[in-house]
C-alpha cells in the first residue's frame, strides 16, 4: 500500500465540507481552519477503490451491511485492543453521537444525572442537555504532566438520581489516553453507584509514541452487564463523511434494548458506501494507520517545539492520542473574546476556542494539526509572526 500520501496538499475547499467551506463563509477565504477534528488527508487507497466502484456501478440503492460486519470488526478490536469481542454484541449505528443519545434515551429518563468529565466534546453534553437529563461536569484535573479524573470530588456530587457516565477514550479535547489503572477506577465507581457507562472510543486508533490505549472491554463481567462501547474507523481513516459506527453491547438484555430504540427511530439500512468499505477499512488498511500516526507524532513534535521556542505564553498539554493540540494561553492575560481576535485577524487562523468544549475549556483552545507538514508551518509561521508583534518585549 503507497502510505506516503501525508505530505500532499489537497483543496478542500468547493466540496461542501464542514472544515473549510463553512468556515470560510463564516470567517473568510484568507483563514487557515484548525478547527473541525477532521484529516486533510486522502483516505487510504483500499477505500477510496471500493468507493469507486460503488461509483462506477451507477445504481445506488438501499443496501444491507455485508455478512463480514461484526467479524471484522471484532478481528480488528482483538487486534488492535486485545478485548474479545462476540458477533452478536455489534450493531451498527450510522455515528457515535446518534448512538449515544439513543442509550441515554434508552438507559435514563428525564431528570436524570449523568456524569460526563469536563471539558467535553460537545455533542457528549448534548447528548444529555438536549434529552431533559442534567449533566454533573467532573473536571478534568492537571498535575504538571498529565489529565486525570478526580472520583473524590465526584463522590460528593452523588446521590440516587445519577443513572450513568459518559467517558470519552482517548478523551477529547484534552488528549489523555485513559489508562489500565484509571479504567478500574472508573469500574469501581460506576459499580458502586450501580451506573451505566458510555465510552466513546472513535479516537483509540490515533495514539501517540509510547502510549497504549485500554478500552472498558477489558474490565470484568459486572461491569460488561452495564456498557456500551463506541468504535469506529471513520476517525481513523479520515472517512467521517461515509458515517458507520458499532456500539458493543456485551450484555444482552442492554443489547435486545438498544434493538428496539434502533428499530424505533427508523435506523435500519446503512449507507451505500458505509456497507462498500467497512471489509477493506478494517482488512486491510493497518499499514497506512501505522505511517499516519509516525506522521502525527511528528507534527505534534513539531508544534510542540515551536511553541516552546517561538511562542513561550501558549503551552501545549501534549497529547497521548488524538490529533488535536489543547494549547493553554492563560499566561498571555488575554481573555478569550481577545484570543479569538488575535488568531483570526492577526494571525488568520481559526480554531476552537476553549468555551466550546465547556466553561472547564476556558483558557485553552483546540487545534488540528492532522495537515500535511508544510499547512502545519504555514499555520504556525502565521501564529508565531502575529505572536511576535503582539508580544515582543512582554514575555
Amino acid at each position: 500500500m503507497n502510505t506516503g500520501c501525508f505530505d500532499e496538499v489537497i483543496s478542500r475547499r468547493g466540496t461542501n465540507c464542514a472544515k473549510y467551506d463553512e468556515m470560510d463563509e463564516k470567517y473568510g477565504e484568507d483563514i487557515l481552519h484548525c478547527g473541525v477534528a477532521d484529516m486533510d488527508f486522502h483516505a487510504p487507497e483500499p477505500i477510496r477503490e471500493a468507493c469507486r466502484k460503488v461509483t462506477d456501478h451507477g445504481i445506488y440503492g438501499y443496501t444491507n451491511l455485508p455478512s463480514c460486519y461484526p467479524a471484522v470488526v471484532g478481528e480488528w478490536i482483538r487486534r488492535e485492543y486485545g478485548c474479545r469481542v462476540e458477533d452478536e454484541w455489534i450493531l451498527f449505528s450510522p455515528r457515535i453521537n446518534i448512538g449515544l443519545n439513543m442509550a441515554v434515551e434508552t438507559f435514563t429518563k428525564p431528570g436524570d444525572r449523568i456524569i460526563v468529565h469536563t471539558p467535553a466534546y460537545p455533542a457528549l453534553t448534548d447528548a444529555v442537555n438536549k434529552h431533559g437529563r442534567i449533566m454533573i461536569g467532573s473536571p478534568l484535573e492537571w498535575d504538571g504532566t498529565r489529565w486525570s479524573m478526580n472520583f473524590d470530588a465526584l463522590e460528593s456530587k452523588m446521590d440516587a438520581s445519577v443513572k450513568m457516565m459518559i467517558l470519552c477514550n482517548p478523551h477529547n479535547p484534552t488528549g489523555r489516553v485513559w489508562e489500565a489503572e484509571d479504567l478500574k477506577a472508573v469500574e469501581s465507581f460506576c459499580l458502586r453507584h450501580e451506573l451505566f457507562l458510555l465510552s466513546d472510543e472513535i479516537h483509540a486508533d490515533i495514539i501517540r509514541e509510547g502510549r497504549r490505549f485500554c478500552s472498558i472491554l477489558s474490565l470484568s463481567e459486572p461491569m460488561r452487564k452495564r456498557m456500551i462501547v463506541y468504535q469506529s474507523v471513520t476517525k481513523t481513516f479520515n472517512i467521517p463523511g461515509i458515517m458507520f459506527s458499532n456500539m458493543i453491547i456485551p450484555d444482552d438484555s442492554m443489547r435486545q434494548a438498544m434493538k428496539a430504540t434502533v428499530d424505533r427511530e427508523g435506523f435500519h439500512n446503512p449507507n451505500i458506501f458505509a456497507a462498500a468499505v467497512i471489509k477493506p477499512a478494517y482488512q486491510e488498511c493497518g499499514p497506512w494507520k501505522e505511517e499516519l500516526n509516525r506522521c502525527l507524532d511528528e507534527n505534534m513534535s513539531l508544534l510542540a517545539g515551536y511553541l516552546k521556542e517561538h511562542m513561550p505564553l501558549f503551552e501545549l498539554r501534549e497529547p497521548e492520542g488524538t490529533f488535536l493540540a489543547w494549547i493553554d494561553y492563560r499566561k498571555t492575560g488575554m481573555t478569550e473574546a481577545q484570543i479569538v481576535k488575535f488568531f483570526l485577524e492577526e494571525a488568520k487562523v481559526s480554531v476552537y476556542e476553549g468555551s466550546h468544549f465547556g466553561e472547564a475549556g476556558l483558557g485553552f483552545i483546540r487545534l488540528n494539526a492532522a495537515v500535511p507538514k508544510r499547512v502545519l508551518e504555514e499555520i504556525l509561521d502565521r501564529t508565531g509572526n502575529a505572536y511576535s508583534l503582539r508580544f515582543s518585549g512582554k514575555e
